[in-house]
């Protein structure tokens, strides 16, 4: 049994408990969908990123994505296999390039990376915050609005937390990850965002390669 199907048994059961309408009951089973998914993308992650040895890294990057992703929505691929090794591959890459970069950066230059990133991701979120999907598209105004403020307060909250993180040795390492998990999380809510993951869910559609 697929993930998609699995999620749709449990969304159809829990839609005739509510007695959900046709549309919530497509919302829970996308919801679940990603859910059961990311478990199984943050297993296969972690197991690959303790080989590489850089866990701290790519578990932090993916945390500020994926709570980032909660409230500022952004598109996803088509497929569950295609968004599972299209996300290993991004939270690996960027992991890696945090815990080569981290060493040699200097704490001024991670704390002016740190308010750049914010900068630019409080400026994403302000004009593109959030993103919906075909799934699950936000059309209430009052939503978009309440989406939009949470972004941008949770950004500002990302970065107390990091400007909080330098003043402490054991806590600095993990500014940098934070800075990029903004980032990483804003980019798909921005048009060229839409536009890489479109292309990379062609790339990875296996099927036409028959």
């Amino acid at each position: 049994m697929s993930i998609h199907e699995l999620a749709v048994k449990i969304g159809s059961y829990l839609g005739r408990e509510i007695d959900a309408d046709p549309s919530q009951e497509l919302r829970m089973v996308f919801g679940l969908e990603l859910f059961l998914g990311d478990i199984i993308k943050l297993i296969f992650i972690t197991i690959l990123a303790y080989f590489l040895a850089i866990i701290p890294e790519v578990l932090t990057i993916m945390a500020a994505a994926c709570i980032l992703r909660m409230v500022s929505g952004g598109e996803h691929c088509s497929a569950y296999y295609r968004c599972l090794i299209g996300g290993v591959l991004c939270f690996l890459l960027l992991g890696w390039m945090v815990h080569s970069l981290n060493p040699l950066l200097s704490t001024q230059f991670i704390i002016l990376t740190a308010i750049i990133c914010f900068l630019l991701a409080e400026i994403i979120f302000w004009k593109y915050a959030p993103g919906d999907t075909e799934n699950k598209p936000i059309t209430d105004e009052a939503d978009q609005t309440r989406f939009k403020k949470l972004s941008l307060l949770l950004g500002l909250l990302y970065l107390i937390i990091m400007i909080t993180f330098v003043g402490f040795a054991s806590l600095r390492p993990f500014v940098l990850p934070i800075a990029v998990g903004m980032m990483e999380q804003a980019f798909t809510v921005t048009p060229w965002g839409y536009s890489f993951l479109h292309y990379v869910d062609h790339i990875l559609d296996f099927d036409k390669w028959n």
